[in-house]
């Protein structure tokens, strides 16, 4: 392997590894609430746990992915893209605490309008940074509204 694409190599798993820092923080706030999780009115289409873990996990990566498409060539001029990007993976840290460790189904759906419009804003912002990158967040974008239905749902369910 010659030095240019060793180095893409190490852009690409510096961007895997950074996205997966959401999941491990969300992580450590589910596992001790997941009883009280069970003891909520669910919505229709609710999917089991284990999906949960399995979509994040594959949504992770291709933020990953798309982080890597969109600054493979550097971060001159993506000032803008980079910090909406580290700003969405802020709020997908802190939306696992809010409903799961504060109980907190009604100020994570608030959170989660957030994520929803700062990530149309980062496609955006993407898009113009590089294309490749821009669709790779749109299995994202997908889950996010799911996400917002569901949470929407428990948040009614339970008032």
């Amino acid at each position: 392997m010659d030095m240019k694409h060793f180095i893409l190599f190490l852009k690409l798993m510096f961007w895997l590894v950074l996205c997966q820092l959401p999941g491990l923080v969300g992580a450590g706030a589910v596992r001790p609430h997941l009883e009280w999780f069970h003891t909520l009115q669910m919505p229709p289409l609710m999917p089991p746990d284990k999906v949960f873990g399995l979509m994040w996990g594959v949504l992770y990566v291709l933020l990953g992915l798309a982080a890597f498409w969109a600054f493979r060539n550097g971060l001159k001029g993506a000032r803008k893209a980079l910090i909406l990007f580290i700003v969405q993976l802020a709020l997908n840290a802190w939306w696992t605490p809010v409903f799961f460790a504060d109980q907190n189904p009604g100020a994570a759906l608030l959170l989660l309008a957030a994520m929803l419009s700062e990530g149309l804003w980062l496609a955006q912002a993407f898009w113009r940074k590089n294309r490749t990158a821009a669709w790779l967040l749109l299995p994202y974008g997908l889950w996010l509204l799911f996400a917002g239905y569901l949470n929407a749902g428990i948040w009614v369910l339970n008032l």
